[in-house]
């Protein structure tokens, strides 16, 4: 059967104001579902779209979730549903289904608005572990760290959990990405960027994590440190969920 041509990219009337196209946007989610077909089927096809909803000067938050909506049609781990996350077809190779995740992945990358809050913090750590999975260029994973770092406050504790996948690490869970992702939201909030109830909201939620990664028994203590110590003491406005993470991982190595 002869392939049916890939259709015209979507494009939007010069006639219409952006505040126009934002309304139609905002208002009616079918305004771009009816290309839905065209843009699961064709990837390019999508990147043109995006790029020619972009130059209308669109807002920013609004190509973010065009985006994310996209991108857990081709990749069902970006859904952040566990039940959607499916195996490769028995047709196709492990090797060629990372290779198209890995393609998919770094185009998405590629195309984000590079507007800070654009795309919400939760799709940014599924879409940061999904590359991580995929093996995805050191230059991308780059990039999303820093944009989840920015956003570290908006994080969940589900998908802060990103399971380690170096074959190096003694832990289950990437503690040393969490380490870092701290690390510069810190250094944002001691440039002033960020305001201190969102530095509070980080410390409770590293302290959940400390929590979780406490029960790992391939936990170092430099490593379990390292994590406290990324964030200021002045950081807690209470420190009971410090307590309870460290009791637990002392029983944990029966220290």
């Amino acid at each position: 059967m002869k392939k049916a041509p890939s259709p015209e990219p979507v494009t939007i009337s010069d006639n219409h104001s952006p505040h126009h196209d934002q309304e139609k946007f905002a208002g009616d989610v079918g305004y771009y579902s009816w290309f839905d077909e065209a843009c699961i089927q064709d990837m390019n096809y999508f990147v043109k779209t995006i790029t020619g909803i972009k130059s209308k000067g669109i807002r920013p938050d609004l190509i973010g979730s065009i985006i994310a909506h996209y991108a857990s049609k081709w990749l069902p781990d970006l859904s952040g549903n566990v039940s959607a996350i499916t195996t490769p077809p028995p047709t196709e190779s492990v090797t060629a289904s990372v290779m198209k995740k890995r393609f998919f992945v770094e185009t998405l990358i590629g195309i984000l608005p590079p507007e800070k809050d654009s795309v919400p913090c939760n799709f940014l750590l599924r879409l940061l572990r999904t590359a991580k999975m995929v093996g995805a260029n050191p230059n991308y994973l780059t990039e999303l760290e820093n944009r989840v770092a920015w956003q570290l406050d908006q994080a969940s504790l589900k998908e802060l959990m990103i399971p380690s996948f170096s074959h190096t690490s003694g832990t289950l869970l990437d503690v040393e990405l969490v380490t870092r992702l701290v690390k510069k939201f810190v250094g944002l909030d001691s440039e002033g960027v960020k305001t201190g109830a969102a530095l509070v909201k980080v410390a409770k939620l590293v302290d959940s994590y400390l929590a979780e990664a406490a029960l790992d028994g391939g936990l170092t203590l430099p490593e379990f440190i390292s994590l406290i110590e990324a964030l200021p003491s002045y950081a807690r406005t209470t420190e009971d969920g410090l307590y309870r993470a460290i009791d637990t991982y002392l029983k944990v190595i029966k220290y």
